[in-house]
């Protein structure tokens, strides 16, 4: 593995000691892509990464959020990891959003909230990501602590679909052989209603 210059990690190292949270950022990066010593260093990436979550850069806490949830560069931390997750979920991050969701909805790190969570899953399904919209569709599908909805797991599922998940589209039938031609046609209009309110949060 190639280690970046050393004059490039200095410069980044000046900043970050004095306390630039960017440059803590790309440190952490750098420690855990192997690119200061030539070997990748967990410990040190997550170092990092604290130093710039504490000053509140969404990046940081995303990326120590999942290095507390998988035990990397220290022990586990569930509740920690929620936490963070949480802070960047806040400043709108969708990937830091799904996995708060996700953490919610089983109940780790925090108490089990199926209804917050669906409102988190639903903020980062709207924002693309498509693990979030399979996660909805389940829920829906078999009532995750919900009532059954067919319609608005197809909802979901489409989106997914149209963004080339290929179990998406193999579920897609099964759902749809659930549902009437008036469900149907409520479905496609919460499937417009969704890409209508993701364009509006693009736009945003």
């Amino acid at each position: 593995m190639e280690r970046a210059p050393d004059f490039v990690v200095e410069r980044y190292r000046d900043r970050a000691e004095s306390g630039d949270a960017r440059a803590q950022f790309y440190l952490g990066l750098m420690a855990e892509q192997g690119l200061i010593t030539g070997t990748p260093d967990d410990a040190a990436a997550r170092g990092w990464f604290e130093r710039a979550a504490r000053h509140g850069y969404p990046p940081a806490q995303y990326k120590l959020g999942v290095m507390l949830e998988e035990g990397r560069g220290g022990p586990p931390d569930a509740k920690g990891a929620a936490t963070n997750y949480r802070q960047a979920a806040d400043s709108g991050m969708a990937e830091a959003q799904y996995n708060y969701a996700l953490m919610m909805s089983q109940g780790r790190g925090l108490p089990q909230d199926i209804p917050t969570a669906i409102r988190w899953f639903e903020r980062a399904a709207l924002a693309g990501v498509v693990e979030a919209q399979m996660a909805l569709a389940e829920i829906h599908s078999v009532g995750v602590g919900v009532p059954i909805d067919p319609v608005e797991a197809w909802a979901w599922l489409k989106r997914a679909a149209e963004a080339g998940n290929a179990e998406a589209l193999e579920l897609l039938p099964q759902i749809e052989a659930r549902m009437d031609e008036p469900a149907k046609e409520e479905a496609r209009k919460l499937k417009s209603a969704h890409d209508t309110l993701a364009q509006i949060r693009t736009e945003r």
